[in-house]
């Protein structure tokens, strides 16, 4: 795991945001949004004798806060870049020059003989090293924070001014230079370091369980902190009075400024992405001058379905980090006000976008809560989104050019398809329609490839003419033991610790309702059965959650005798029939809140040194599966909750609905912290027809390319495929408007010569980019002008998503021997000096769309003109060199 991913490590429920099927589970999946923290708005509730603080600023502690915990990594002894690290030990061939002298220590002779001037002058400890007067004054440290104080405290006692006087906390905060990044009026942003041992920090319930434990008792004294997950630190703004106090609690150990990360707040994605690269092929001299300018999105519109928080969205416009009210649409969903779930997701999702291409416009389509009661109508809102988006009617038919040419969904939807690319005449068709829709109306899609590769298993069903059988989640045992019929469900490896296996599988119970997704299981089970024309699903299974339950024994004459032994049982199913009637679908869906009635003793240690009241318990669960028809034999895929993994999992073919559709562009995730393929990020291949186990190497692999995430935004650090899949939306954007200007490049020939030589298409070359019909074209021309305009958008979608994959599959950014493979796709989507090749490869590619355009009299005539080639020659010349091979 890279330095700093520990930021995501709490619940890993944050890289989801599914929509639900439509249905009464909702997901907790969207706990937080992709969001750390999870809160909408800091307020300090003030206790008596204090004045009350003022509202801070959400986005600047949250994009503090995990850039608090990777400092903390940093600087920690278990870090390599850390100077007590062993890891950091200069090499025998480093350089050995002694340290410069210390600004207390006395100038040596040479240093004297050497200095001029005011180099001369002596150094002397001021009043800007200050230092403690008690254990609480020492965890400051001796720096701002304690000069601050000491100043205040001071300043307070001689003026007989209030323990709480903001304009006295203000000014001593000026007195230390303490600049408006790291405070807001009188309060301090402050990191708040753990008083853990080494083994509750490396255990990640004991760790989570402080850090819940600490904020209850800052919540309490009226003061507002949040948790930096994966870390041992809490980020906090604080009033300078109470620092003291606050240092004074034994579970601290250390508070410091947080560290600078307001630069952060435009996505680092975007500079890592090559997009300051890209923007500058705008201005290429070969570009026509008529439409030569850096790329910044303008002429295009992108749309981004989501779920938003509307009080945040001003705040975010008056940092400039949101397109302006006049070039966005905001499309509520439900007839509800926009941003009425206070969704910090779609905010962040949007910011992303907005950093690659500020210049276009934005359509924002709410799609509501996705934990509440809008959940069961997240999926209708997700598909009339997309179908206004592209400018279709309800069914799916064309209305004109796309309102948006350009669409973001940072969603994922499970057990509503079969996985092959297709509704499955399901609950999705109409999702999986509409975006096939979109597509032939020429809008590039792109969609998060979903976060379910450590939360998902398929496999085929155990065979036999018997039933009910349960399914074998082991079958390659070769029999030499009994079926493992459950699969033993556990919270993520980043949220346990694996030191004694058996209590690696209990879950906690906690009280607190931040922490309840780790014990809320919500399971989705498919297989392939879909309806087809000869029939609809026939075989039915059965989905069980199951946990442990201790033995119980009773005496009888003395006697002990076992009244119930332990074992598993069954606390909750779903259980459809799938008869073959119309409308019977092969899923089945469950959703279960643990409580402390599931607790089993055999988890007893994991409870016991548990501050009173944080846990009620813990339990180990599993899932079971049990075929109900004889001898059916189907393909099996089982989803859960993203913050746990099963025992027995399987992490390809795992990508969500609809990731698996050849109309997107699907996006896994690449961590920026270690520029590695994130985990969890799900993968193909698709599955065959029907959702079977695909017996061949499919023609498009899928995710089709990584970008980045784990980046820093205004809202707080984002993690999963929802962050990778705004920054591959927005270099799509700039991509695209690219492809206009490269297309006014032929478009100029064809306009050199008279329409009525030309066919539709070269006629209209120059028309079909600008929308002003040349004055010599013909009758016939002129009527092709709709179906040529619909053929143009087609032809620069196409190009777009071939040159998004031509340089993800660059030299460079492969991430994998192979040239594509279902966890990467072609690589990362980073662009280089190399790339600008890959714009005009596409533009020559014998099975690209763009040749239509091209006046064709190099191919028709030979020998060639002086200085022109052939356009497959050009081609191989720009692919070449595009690939950097």
């Amino acid at each position: 795991m890279g330095k700093c991913d520990v930021v995501r490590v709490l619940i890993l429920e944050l890289v989801g945001n599914r929509s639900l099927p439509m249905g009464s589970h909702s997901r907790a999946g969207h706990l937080a949004a992709g969001i750390v923290p999870t809160a909408s708005a800091v307020r300090g509730v003030a206790p008596a004798g204090y004045l009350s603080m003022k509202p801070l600023p959400t986005a600047r502690l949250c994009a503090l806060a995990a850039a608090c915990a990777c400092a903390l990594w940093l600087a920690s002894p278990l870090s390599p870049l850390s100077p007590l690290s062993p890891l950091s030990a200069p090499s025998p061939h480093a350089d050995a020059s002694p340290p410069s002298p210390s600004v207390h220590a006395r100038p040596s002779p040479a240093h004297h003989a050497l200095a001029h001037g005011f180099s001369r002058a002596a150094v002397f400890p001021g009043e800007a090293t200050p230092e403690p007067r008690n254990a609480a004054q020492a965890k400051l440290g001796r720096g701002q924070l304690l000069h601050a104080l000491q100043w205040f405290e001071q300043r307070r006692r001689g003026s007989g001014a209030r323990a709480a006087d903001a304009a006295l906390q203000i000014a001593a905060l000026d007195r230390v230079g303490l600049p408006p990044s790291h405070r807001d009026g009188e309060n301090v942003m402050v990191g708040i370091d753990l008083a853990l041992r080494y083994d509750a920090v490396v255990e990640p319930v004991a760790l989570a369980r402080a850090s819940a434990a600490l904020q209850r008792r800052l919540d309490a004294a009226g003061l507002r902190a949040y948790a930096v997950p994966g870390s041992p630190a809490l980020l906090a703004a604080v009033p300078l009075a109470r620092l003291e106090w606050l240092a004074g609690l034994d579970a601290v150990a250390a508070i410091r400024l947080a560290p600078q990360a307001s630069a952060a707040t435009v996505s680092a994605g975007v500079a890592a992405s090559g997009a300051e690269l890209l923007r500058g092929f705008g201005e290429a001299e070969r570009i026509p001058e008529a439409v030569r300018r850096r790329l910044d999105g303008a002429g295009l519109t992108v749309a981004v379905i989501d779920s938003f928080g509307r009080s945040r969205a001003a705040s975010l416009r008056e940092a400039g980090e949101w397109p302006a009210a006049a070039d966005t649409v905001e499309i509520p969903a439900n007839g509800r006000i926009f941003g009425h779930a206070e969704s910090s997701h779609g905010n962040s999702v949007t910011e992303i976008v907005y950093d690659f291409a500020p210049g276009a416009k934005y359509r924002l389509y709410d799609v509501g809560d996705l934990n509440d009661e809008d959940a069961p109508f997240s999926l209708i809102n997700w598909t009339r989104a997309i179908q206004d988006a592209a400018n279709l009617d309800a069914n799916n038919q064309r209305l004109g050019p796309p309102r948006a040419q350009v669409i973001n969904t940072s969603l994922g939807e499970i057990g509503s398809a079969p996985g092959d690319g297709t509704g499955g005449a399901g609950e999705a068709q109409g999702l999986y329609q509409a975006i096939d829709a979109a597509r032939a109306n020429g809008v590039v899609t792109i969609v998060a490839a979903g976060n379910s590769a450590h939360s998902y298993w398929d496999g085929q069903a155990t065979a036999g003419a018997a039933a009910p059988v349960a399914q074998d989640f082991d079958p390659d045992d070769g029999g030499a033991a009994a079926p493992v019929e459950v699969n033993v469900l556990r919270l993520s490896p980043l949220l346990r610790s694996d030191d004694d296996a058996e209590l690696a599988n209990c879950v906690p119970f906690y009280a607190d309702p931040e922490l309840g997704a780790l014990h809320l299981f919500q399971l989705s089970l498919t297989w392939s059965d879909w309806p087809t024309r000869w029939g609809n699903a026939a075989s039915d299974y059965r989905l069980q959650l199951v946990r442990w339950t201790d033995g119980r024994s009773d005496r009888r004459d003395g006697e002990r005798i076992v009244a119930q032994p332990a074992g598993w049982t069954v606390v909750a199913q779903a259980d459809a029939p799938q008869d073959g009637r119309p409308g019977a679908l092969p899923t089945e869906r469950l959703s279960y809140a643990a409580s402390a009635a599931d607790h089993t003793r055999r988890c007893d240690a994991v409870v016991a040194n548990a501050p009173p009241g944080s846990v009620s318990g813990a339990g180990i669960f599993g899932v079971r599966i049990v075929r109900k028809t004889p001898s059916a034999g189907h393909f099996l895929r089982l989803f859960l909750s993203t913050v746990h993994e099963l025992e027995h999992g399987v992490m390809a073919r795992s990508l969500d609905s609809p990731a698996d559709s050849p109309q997107v562009l699907t996006v896994g995730a690449t961590s920026m912290i270690d520029f590695i393929d994130a985990s969890y990020s799900s993968r193909g291949p698709v599955l065959g027809p029907g959702g079977v186990l695909p017996v061949a190497p499919s023609s498009a692999p899928k995710p089709d390319l990584t970008s980045y995430t784990m980046v820093a935004t205004r809202g707080g650090y984002m993690d999963g495929t929802s962050a990778a899949a705004p920054h591959a939306a927005g270099l799509a954007a700039l991509a695209l408007q690219h492809h206009r200007q490269v297309a006014m490049i032929e478009a100029r020939k064809a306009a050199q010569r008279p329409a009525a030589t030309l066919g539709w298409h070269a006629a209209l070359a120059e028309t079909s980019l600008t929308g002003v019909m040349r004055p010599d074209a013909t009758p016939s021309q002129r009527q092709a002008l709709a179906q040529v305009q619909l053929d143009r958008r087609l032809a620069l979608a196409d190009a777009t998503e071939r040159t998004l994959k031509a340089v993800a599959g660059a030299r460079g950014n492969r991430m994998s021997a192979e040239p594509v493979d279902n966890v990467h796709g072609y690589g990362l989507l980073r662009f280089d000096d190399r790339s600008p090749s890959c714009f005009f490869a596409q533009m020559y590619a014998a099975d690209a769309n763009a040749r239509a355009w091209l006046v064709p009299q190099y191919l028709q005539y030979a020998p060639l003109p002086p200085g022109e080639a052939a356009y497959d020659e050009l081609h191989a010349t720009y692919l070449a060199d595009c690939a950097g091979d």
